[in-house]
């Protein structure tokens, strides 16, 4: 669990569940350190086959630790919407939901053939597209990927790079989370 910015007091507490459709994670070693409560489920994606593991996840840790926020980083597979959805009929239908999709920028017009409908259902539930890796992709290549985002969706568009610009990725997150309060 970490204190991170959002409470009353300036901070509030903030839980992650790690979806991986394998047996081994990676992503913790990027969390171990970090003093955030993460929690991970292996072996399927929670939108479909593991969807009872998540919600057994969730109760055990507002039971636990009572977290104000739960950070849900499914798979790459996941159909968002399909998560909402499932969380508001089987876990809590007033829980308010936000629901972000990073994307490769630098790939994603070589996916959209591969896996169009995939991506199209995760941007069309997003409420917040970052589009990542802008420091590795051309301007034009931006214009183009940006336009067909916005075509699948109302959300906000970020551009960002997570390893170029961490201080321009932490403004926008800032902003985002004003913008949810």
């Amino acid at each position: 669990m970490i204190e991170a910015e959002g409470g009353a007091d300036g901070s509030c507490k903030v839980a992650i569940i790690e979806n991986e459709i394998g047996q081994v994670g990676i992503d913790t070693a990027f969390t171990d350190d970090t003093g955030l409560y993460t929690t991970e489920l292996f072996n399927g994606c929670v939108c479909c086959s593991i969807a009872g593991s998540l919600m057994d996840s969730l109760a055990k840790m507002e039971e636990e630790l009572h977290p104000e926020w739960v950070i849900l980083e499914t798979t790459g597979l996941a159909r968002p919407g399909d998560v909402a959805a499932q969380l508001h009929e089987y876990y809590d239908e007033d829980m308010s939901i936000t629901i972000f999709n990073i994307l490769d920028a630098r790939r994603w017009l070589k996916l959209v053939p591969v896996v169009g409908t995939l991506i199209d259902d995760q941007v069309e539930a997003a409420d917040y597209v970052l589009m990542n890796k802008i420091d590795t992709t051309d301007a034009e290549t931006l214009d183009k990927v940006e336009a067909g985002v916005r075509e699948k969706t109302k959300a906000k568009i970020y551009r960002i790079s997570a390893t170029a610009d961490p201080e321009g990725c932490a403004k926008v997150c800032r902003e985002i989370l004003a913008d949810i309060k």
